[in-house]
């Protein structure tokens, strides 16, 4: 399936686009840890089982629910995959790319459902859901 048709799927099946309630649904364990400079969030997993570590610097902003989209991204299109997401976006691997489409595609999703209306500019995803800068 591809990420323009899963993402909708994965929003309408869960009931909601918040990347922290699908996690809590796929019994994903989320938890906040010193991850070192300029990388602001780590899917590992442990005994098969996913865990994404996000850094505490992003806990009370919003660029939390982009990165945690991102590593709900490896989750879901790359299974199995230990990845971590950097402050720096832009690498050309396919699967960080993949993971930021994802990321992208859900919080647009999640500012409909809060907003009613799709984001006028890019700007109101930048500072409202974390998106990074172009």
């Amino acid at each position: 399936m591809a990420i323009n048709d899963m993402v909708p799927f994965i929003a309408h099946r869960y009931g909601t686009a918040d990347p922290f309630t699908i996690a809590e649904q796929l019994n994903i364990d989320v938890r906040w840890r010193d991850l070192g400079p300029g990388i602001m969030g780590k899917t590992v997993y442990v005994f098969g089982q996913p865990t994404v570590l996000l850094n505490p610097q992003v806990k009370d902003t919003p660029e939390r629910l982009f990165v945690m989209a991102h590593e709900l991204g490896h989750v879901i299109l790359h299974e199995g995959l230990a990845s971590y997401y950097r402050l720096a976006r832009g690498g050309n691997d396919k699967a960080e790319y993949e993971a930021d489409c994802f990321a992208e595609k859900l919080l647009v999703l999640l500012y409909v459902e809060e907003n009613r209306e799709l984001p006028a500019t890019y700007d109101d995803v930048v500072h409202g859901y974390g998106f990074p800068e172009l």
